[in-house]
C-alpha cells in the first residue's frame, strides 16, 4: 500500500490512510486476505479498487453491514 501512496497507521500496522488535496481521504484495513476500504468519494475508492485488481485478483462484496 506504501507504493500506491498510503501511510501506515503508527498504531496498527494493517491500516493504511491516504489523505488527498481536496481534503479527502481513504482508510484501507488489511486483515489477513481480507480488506475494508472506507471513504467519502467512492471515485477515489473505485480507483483505488482498480489499483489493486491490476495486482491481485479481488472480489467486491459491496458495502457493509
Amino acid at each position: 500500500m506504501v507504493n500506491h501512496g498510503y501511510d501506515r497507521t503508527t498504531f496498527y500496522n494493517y491500516v493504511f490512510m491516504k489523505r488527498f488535496l481536496d481534503g479527502n481521504f481513504i482508510i484501507f484495513l488489511l486483515y489477513m486476505d481480507d480488506m475494508l476500504i472506507v471513504g467519502h468519494n467512492s471515485k477515489k475508492i473505485y480507483s483505488l479498487k482498480g489499483e489493486l485488481n491490476k495486482s491481485f485478483t479481488i472480489k467486491d462484496f459491496g458495502p457493509t453491514k
